[in-house]
């Protein structure tokens, strides 16, 4: 899903000093006692709209001048790495390399962004690929209200055939799409790789301990409060206000959720944004919650995972070293991986 959507909002950051904004209410806050939450201190918070969705950073532990500088800083820097990111802005330099085919001049953090998402995708057996969007053109094309989109087998193909990052050219200072008809999109990883550059600017600016939540990607470090870690909650989209799993984040680290639950193309919703590279079909899964290292990778992980099949899924995670997933099923069933740390509510 675009950056100007809200593509995963199953993760509320539990703000148990204060409330939250949010375009959804898919995550919810866990709240302390009325009686702990007094006598802990205040969390600073803003909130700002960027990259399409509600973007909310908490500070913890910092004097109001040092937290309010720290914000502008982190503020900042998501705003200009949005900017080069965005498939939506025709002069953004994913904007020109969609529209022409190449780029020169390209910038380091989007050069790296490709090196990350390829290592990913050779990781994932090719589930996360970054050039995925003309099968997403294709299905927003043939949209319809029946059953299914009308997709003639020879269009699928085609869009097929645009896909493989392997027919990205990286390298000095230029990209190159080595088939006609190639697109980018960076939706399934690049908010939460911002999530996790603004939290760097705010430990470079003396706030080790918060949480910045963008639109549902998270990451976290510190602690909310001395023996208080930063919480979240993840709902079951299928039943709204009921809340299957709830995570500390007690070492920091970042979450986020993908699922098909928001962008549909057909009236009995089995076509969703979420689309296998190798296949254009959606996966039946309702969402896939994931949390790792860093926000790069378990937002990247979050949207392959979904399109692999749960068992290998459950083992990919298993075998990466920080990370595990919880997959839910649109029945309700829940399966997790060995170090997930989620509990019932």
């Amino acid at each position: 899903m675009p950056l100007n959507h809200s593509r995963r909002h199953f993760l509320r950051a539990a703000l148990l000093c204060g409330g939250f904004l949010g375009a959804s209410p898919l995550l919810t806050p866990v709240l302390p006692p009325l009686a702990r939450a007094a006598a802990r201190p205040a969390v600073r918070q803003q909130t700002r709209l960027f990259m399409g969705v509600v973007v909310t950073v908490s500070v913890a532990g910092s004097d109001a001048e040092r937290a309010e500088a720290a914000l502008e800083r982190a503020f900042a820097r998501g705003r200009a790495l949005a900017d080069i990111f965005t498939r939506f802005d025709a002069a953004s330099p994913v904007g020109m390399l969609n529209a022409g085919g190449h780029l020169a001049d390209v910038p380091p953090e989007l050069t790296a962004m490709l090196e990350a998402a390829r290592r990913i995708s050779r990781l994932t057996g090719g589930a996360f690929d970054v050039t995925v969007l003309p099968l997403l053109r294709l299905l927003e094309e043939r949209r319809n209200a029946g059953e299914s989109p009308h997709l003639a087998g020879n269009e699928l193909r085609e869009a097929l055939e645009l896909v493989g990052a392997e027919h990205l050219e990286v390298g000095g200072g230029r990209l190159r799409f080595a088939r006609s008809g190639m697109a980018l999109t960076l939706d399934g990883i690049a908010k939460g790789h911002i999530a996790e550059c603004m939290s760097r600017e705010l430990i470079a600016a003396g706030c080790p301990n918060h949480l910045v939540n963008a639109g549902g990607d998270m990451v976290a470090r510190g602690r909310k409060a001395p023996g208080a870690p930063w919480r979240v909650a993840v709902e079951d989209p299928r039943k709204r206000g009921r809340y299957p799993q709830a995570l500390a984040l007690t070492t920091g680290g970042a979450i986020a959720t993908s699922g098909g639950y928001e962008i549909f193309y057909d009236a009995a919703q089995r076509h969703t944004h979420l689309v296998s590279p190798a296949t254009g079909q959606s996966p039946a899964l309702a969402s896939v919650t994931v949390t790792a290292p860093d926000g790069l990778m378990a937002d990247a992980l979050a949207t392959a995972l979904s399109v692999m099949p749960p068992r290998e899924a459950l083992a990919l995670a298993d075998s990466l070293p920080g990370c595990a997933c919880c997959l839910l099923r649109r029945d309700g069933l829940l399966r997790a991986s060995g170090r997930w740390q989620g509990q019932r509510v």
